[in-house]
């Protein structure tokens, strides 16, 4: 197919604005919490992904990347004698909750290593490390620590094979 001469005059000013729309959609997200907590490494592509840094923090090394609407949630509540910590306040009418009562500020980090591929709709839960160059596949819960070149997958996650085999 031969560029008709409107699309290669139009092509140079044209193209910055489509790379900028792409960058916006494939480098963004969303932090709920202490955004000093988070540590993003080189290169990572965050995709939309939603970072919950309300009970710990969260680094991401280089060369990591994200699929769509990826959630990494630090973010846990206490509860007391088989009730939410912070509930009395929310019976008495003073808030909805939450609060150093109820969430922790820290004790469940979050560490994925270098290379890793987090494909859209995971989720992935406090206190665990993924190892480096892993795949969490689309829809998973990682909700345990997983090892270098793991191929994790299903809820709860659980391994399925080696990145090295592929």
């Amino acid at each position: 197919m031969v560029a008709s001469r409107t699309q290669v005059i139009l092509r140079p000013y044209v193209r910055p604005i489509v790379r900028w729309l792409l960058y916006f959609r494939y480098e963004t997200h969303f932090v709920q919490g202490n955004a000093g907590e988070l540590r993003l490494g080189k290169r990572v592509a965050t995709a939309n992904t939603l970072f919950n840094l309300s009970s710990g923090s969260i680094l991401v090394d280089d060369y990591t990347i994200f699929g769509n609407n990826v959630m990494c949630l630090t973010g846990r509540h206490q509860f007391i004698g088989g009730r939410r910590a912070g509930l009395s306040h929310v019976e008495a009418g003073k808030s909805w909750g939450g609060g150093s009562a109820e969430v922790p500020s820290d004790g469940y980090d979050i560490h994925i290593g270098k290379g890793c591929w987090i494909a859209s709709g995971s989720i992935i839960l406090g206190g665990l490390k993924i190892g480096n160059h892993s795949i969490v596949a689309a829809g998973a819960v990682v909700s345990r620590t997983i090892p270098d070149h793991s191929i994790v997958a299903g809820i709860p996650a659980r391994l399925i094979g080696d990145t090295r085999d592929l």
